[in-house]
């Protein structure tokens, strides 16, 4: 015996559906397919703005401090190669000089004095 399954709304279009599965929760795939594109590029521009600053960072030090262990920068070199100093991946625990660095993905940088900055690969 067939349980008769009541009338949903679609949470995308708010039409009223009778399913075709007891789990089917939009009217049709078309409708399934638009709320998940809908949702997935609402999350890309949310995030867009902490990943495109550190794409760029992870950038600027790539070029700078290329296949080296290391490189010393000066600080208004790397705002004018786009470098943002707000965003950063995770800190990390230098034990040569007993402090957290801000790092960008497997580099890390500290101040060495007022304008300059030491960028290391960790990679």
């Amino acid at each position: 015996m067939k349980n008769k399954i009541e009338k949903r709304t679609c949470p995308y279009s708010g039409e009223e559906f009778v399913p075709k599965r007891s789990n089917q929760v939009f009217a049709n795939d078309k409708y399934r397919i638009a709320h998940n594109n809908k949702k997935n590029n609402d999350k890309r521009k949310l995030l867009a703005s902490i990943n495109k600053p550190l794409l760029k960072n992870f950038d600027v030090f790539s070029e700078i401090v290329g296949d080296e262990p290391y490189k010393i920068a000066h600080k208004e070199f790397l705002r004018g190669a786009g470098f943002n100093f707000s965003v950063f991946t995770h800190l990390f625990k230098e034990e040569n000089i007993n402090k957290y660095c801000y790092s960008v993905y497997h580099f890390y940088y500290f101040k060495v004095d007022e304008n300059y900055y030491k960028i290391v690969n960790n990679g």
